[in-house]
């Protein structure tokens, strides 16, 4: 080659050499604290694309101090640029996105900058806070105090290509009341169930109604207040008598003609009213008192042969799943006319957690399948060593043969459970993927996400797992562990560790009664572990914020270790009547509730106290009341007339099960009580008649019952009696037991 020649091709290959080191070098947008860029915005930026754009540089103003512009096109920036949703620029440098990738997230580094965008205004500001977490910050817990956000003078744009978009399409919680949770949710990922306000500029994330919040839903789009004087025909026919529905149980007489249209008006008025609504829940209302009219118990005669159910239930019930979709359609049918793309949730919940037998669900109605009926939170719903978990995996499988739609309802935070220790973090892990591969991609979370101190990095790894089922949830879960305590970080993973180990011991399963299934669950020597690796972070020099964070933790689960000792000395007393093991429950009691007063255990430690004057152990009765001068209780804690089940019971001691006892209870005449229930063994209970009935006066009589043998849990001491869970008043001043040789009192009368 020519010396000339070769001497201009090198020069040709030096400059294309520096342009291409030039694009992609790091591209410097804060220089020692001043801007070095601007952001830059559509024209006509929506509100969710400003929004993000403003939070892009609130951030960067908390990171670095510098403020950095928002200009929109078409301004050109003379400094580095951001570009912030689908300027023309960042057009220029994206593949083109189809309509199904509105949640899509793209961050690229480019010649002159950044490209921040999403395939939608929801993907947009998704894609702020995944810049935002490429340059370190992170969002621990809701609270503002539990983010992470770098403290640096210089920050260059780097080489980013992030492409991602969300496994699930549906990434729900309840968030609605709480703006915190809701901007911490938008952060981590999820897209509702947020308030309708914020809407407009979250990039329209789902919501629910502003007059249907929730999921039991009847009560709510037929008030009875405004319906039933006008149409009791409406309402649920039970023992007779049209009744009221209430939110917490009786539900709607679905044959009623008139019933479905009035239903469906009311729902497409929401919509119309809205028309950014996307979806309701036209669910039934929480419990049950299902219409017993000849019209509905005939349709249920046609749709499944009126056949019962007891698909994660004590006992068996009526099956209402065929009826409840046989209306749902007929709504379904009738709203689809004016709003086709909207979307209609139905729970499927215990006696209509079944997929129907011959109903299937229509276009539009989303079965919403609660993990609760049969539920073990122990462990994965695949694995099949566990009976109620095996159940559920192939209930869920039932429901996608017959319904496409189909989202799972997982108690992510479960109230119910008293706030004890409640390790779920590797099988509601397991559980996300394993709902991935069955195909299903809509995700709800019972909780509020808020609940951290108690379930630890449980809703961070989850909010990772819904975008990315492949993710590792162990190192997202330290991630969360390094970043929410610091230089404790060691201790408290062994903490959280300890605490999984001890469930993990025991081998045994729970769902949501902590009196009946805490004593034995927990391994005492790991939770004493757990104990000494929470006692070792507290001994840290840590920072304040970090110090604060390891006292919540430490306050919630010194409540809970305290409170599984309670439950263990009443299980006791429930075998063995034993007064002692019933002090030392009041005792560790005393102690879990001067670390946290949750409301479940304050009232449920408040019956222990009725000892000294029931004179036996007891539970479920209502508050003390005073009747012809004497303090008594209650057996019915709902109280009268609400159409609910109360469940109280009462332990008492026999000196030898192999011989007939004497039950002596104080009852005021007036009580509707014919006889009690004693379990005989687990899940039985069978009848005891009194031998002379109430006197049906206001006087307190005293009911004498002869409990024999062959009724008695033959390796207990303690028998368990109760009211046989009816909406009734009964109330009792004392309980006495005696041998019936000798009639001696085995507790002295009070």
């Amino acid at each position: 080659m020519p010396r000339l020649a070769f001497r201009l091709s090198l020069l040709v290959f030096l400059c294309d050499a520096m342009i291409a080191e030039a694009a992609s070098a790091p591209v410097v947008l804060v220089e020692d604290g001043q801007a070095r860029a601007a952001i830059v915005v559509p024209r006509q930026a929506t509100p969710a694309v400003q929004k993000a754009a403003e939070e892009l540089a609130s951030y960067l103003k908390k990171i670095s101090g510098a403020e950095l512009p928002i200009v929109s096109e078409p301004e050109v920036p003379p400094t580095a640029r951001i570009d912030v949703g689908p300027t023309e620029h960042a057009r220029k440098h994206l593949p083109e996105f189809s309509p199904a990738d509105e949640e899509r997230v793209v961050v690229r580094s480019v010649p002159c900058g950044v490209i921040v965008c999403g395939g939608g205004d929801r993907g947009t500001r998704y894609a702020v806070y995944r810049f935002l977490e490429s340059l370190g910050c992170r969002w621990l817990a809701p609270e503002p105090e539990n983010e992470l956000v770098p403290r640096v003078r210089t920050i260059d744009a780097g080489r980013l290509e992030v492409d991602a978009r969300p496994a699930f399409a549906w990434r729900l919680f309840a968030a609605r009341s709480k703006p915190e949770a809701e901007q911490w949710g938008l952060k981590m990922g999820f897209n509702g169930l947020f308030a309708p306000e914020t809407a407009s500029t979250n990039g329209g994330c789902f919501y629910w109604p502003r007059e249907v919040q929730g999921v039991h839903a009847f009560v709510q789009i037929m008030p009875p207040e405004k319906y039933f004087e006008a149409h009791p025909e409406w309402y649920p026919l039970l023992n007779g008598k049209r009744v009221a529905s209430q939110t917490t149980t009786g539900q709607l007489c679905v044959t009623a003609p008139g019933l479905a249209d009035a239903f469906s008006a009311n729902v497409i008025r929401l919509f119309d009213a809205d028309p950014a609504a996307r979806l309701v829940s036209i669910s039934p209302n929480d419990g049950y008192g299902w219409c017993e009219c000849p019209d509905c118990t005939e349709l249920d005669r046609k749709l499944c042969g009126a056949r019962t159910t007891k698909q994660g239930l004590a006992s068996e019930k009526p099956f209402q799943g065929d009826r409840l979709f046989w209306f749902a359609n007929q709504v379904a049918e009738r709203v689809g006319r004016k709003h086709p793309d909207r979307k209609l949730l139905v729970l499927a919940y215990v006696n209509y957690a079944e997929p129907p037998d011959t109903i299937r669900p229509a276009p539009g109605v989303v079965p919403f399948v609660c993990h609760y009926a049969p539920a073990d939170y122990s462990r994965p719903v695949a694995d099949p060593t566990s009976e109620a978990n095996r159940q559920f995996n192939d209930l869920v499988q039932r429901w996608i043969a017959v319904s496409p739609e189909v989202m799972i309802y997982s108690y992510v935070s479960k109230s119910m459970w008293w706030r004890l220790p409640r390790p779920v973090l590797e099988p509601f892990a397991a559980d996300v993927k394993h709902y991935y591969h069955l195909g299903i991609r809509r995700y709800y979370c019972q909780s509020t996400l808020s609940d951290w101190p108690l379930d630890g990095p449980l809703y961070y790894v989850i909010a990772r797992l819904l975008w990315d089922p492949d993710a590792d949830p162990q190192a997202a879960a330290q991630e969360w562990i390094d970043g929410m305590f610091g230089p404790a970080a060691r201790p408290m993973s062994d903490f959280y560790q300890a605490v999984a180990d001890s469930v993990r011991a025991t081998g045994r399963s729970y769902s949501d009664n902590p009196r009946t299934q805490v004593p034995g669950l927990y391994d005492r020597a790991g939770l004493d572990r757990a104990m000494a690796a929470l006692e070792q972070a507290e001994k840290l020099d840590c920072p304040q914020n970090v110090r604060e964070r390891i006292e919540k933790v430490a306050a919630t689960f010194r409540y809970g270790y305290w409170m599984i000792e309670a439950l263990e000395h009443e299980e006791r007393v429930q075998n063995t009547g034993d007064p002692a093991a019933l002090l030392a429950a009041q005792a560790a009691g005393r102690k879990a509730l001067g670390f946290c007063q949750v409301p479940e255990a304050v009232k449920h430690a408040s019956q222990w106290s009725m000892f000294s004057d029931l004179g036996v152990p007891a539970q479920g009765f209502g508050e003390p009341e005073t009747k012809g001068g004497r303090r008594c209780w209650n057996s019915d804690e709902t109280g009268p007339g609400d159409n609910r089940a109360g469940w109280a019971s009462f332990t008492v001691t026999v000196p030898d099960p192999a011989k007939t006892v004497v039950v002596e209870m104080e009852v005021w005449g007036e009580s509707q009580l014919s006889g009690l229930v004693i379990n005989t063994r687990a899940g039985e209970w069978n009848s005891i008649r009194p031998e002379r009935p109430l006197s049906k006066k206001p006087q307190w009589d005293t009911l004498i019952f002869r409990i024999p043998p062959e009724l008695m849990n033959p390796e207990r001491r303690g028998q368990r009696l109760g009211f046989g869970g009816a909406d009734s008043q009964v109330w009792v001043a004392a309980i006495r037991v005696k041998n019936e040789r000798n009639e001696t009192p085995l507790l002295p009368r009070r």
